[in-house]
């Protein structure tokens, strides 16, 4: 990498974790396509709205199994330990 690369990741790792965060989700925004279909703050709300409650409703009747997530990262920890 270059110098003024390696200065500007050293003053980003200062940063509280909160801004670090920010500052990590806009960079990874910047390297999206802006073709005008990402949903605005409101509408982002209605979907997930609408998926939680289906999620609730298929737990609610009996659609889907719950899996302990200590379970599921103990088996995702195993699998990536495999030669």
């Amino acid at each position: 990498m270059t110098p003024a690369f390696d200065a500007l990741l050293d003053q980003a790792l200062q940063l509280p974790d909160e801004e670090r965060g920010a500052l990590a989700t806009r960079l990874l925004r910047s390297l999206e396509p802006d073709d005008g279909d990402e949903p605005g703050a409101q509408e982002w709300e209605t979907l997930w709205s609408a998926e939680l409650d289906h999620r609730v409703r298929e737990i609610r009747e009996g659609n889907v199994e719950l899996v302990d997530g200590d379970d599921v990262l103990a088996e995702l920890r195993e699998i990536t330990e495999r030669p």
